[in-house]
């Protein structure tokens, strides 16, 4: 299926994340050759941006225009939000992964197109939800972007 040339949706995106990291940092490394094992992670109903955004640095000169400079990419962080399931594959791993020294897991974010962006993330936190009537009890993961997304486009 080729990629999408117009507008898409998230709806049907498959969210996975693997306890273990590939040799390389590539789509070799992160390949179906690689031996790496994802848990799709169920019932996701958030998930944070990720990609490249520089840091802007600024000298302010006593006379003169403002300088700026382009600084270090950030990769992105923010919340996964899904249902709480505790017997779901993919929750167990986040949560070990809030808790672990290790630090370092994959994620796989498969498009409906067959797009798939693998991402070395560390996950900060699991909370459970804020506790109120008739609202679903939820999980959220803090997830930090480490290294650049490795794209491979739908075949």
């Amino acid at each position: 299926m080729a990629a999408h040339i117009g507008v898409a949706t998230y709806t049907g995106n498959i969210y996975s994340i693997s306890a273990t990291i590939p040799a390389s940092y590539d789509s070799a490394g992160y390949g179906t050759s690689s031996g790496l094992v994802f848990s799709v992670i169920g019932e996701v109903s958030d998930f944070p941006a990720y990609g490249p955004k520089a840091a802007v640095g600024k000298f302010n000169p006593i006379n003169g225009a403002i300088e700026k400079f382009k600084g270090v990419p950030d990769y992105g962080s923010g919340n996964l939000v899904c249902a709480d399931v505790p017997s779901d594959a993919g929750q167990v791993i986040l949560k070990a992964a809030s808790i672990s020294a290790n630090g370092h897991y994959s994620m796989k974010v498969t498009s409906p197109d067959g797009e798939i962006d693998y991402l070395d993330v560390i996950v900060a936190s699991w909370e459970l939800s804020a506790q109120k009537e008739n609202t679903p009890k939820t999980r959220t993961a803090s997830i930090e972007v480490c290294r650049a997304v490795v794209n491979v486009p739908a075949a």
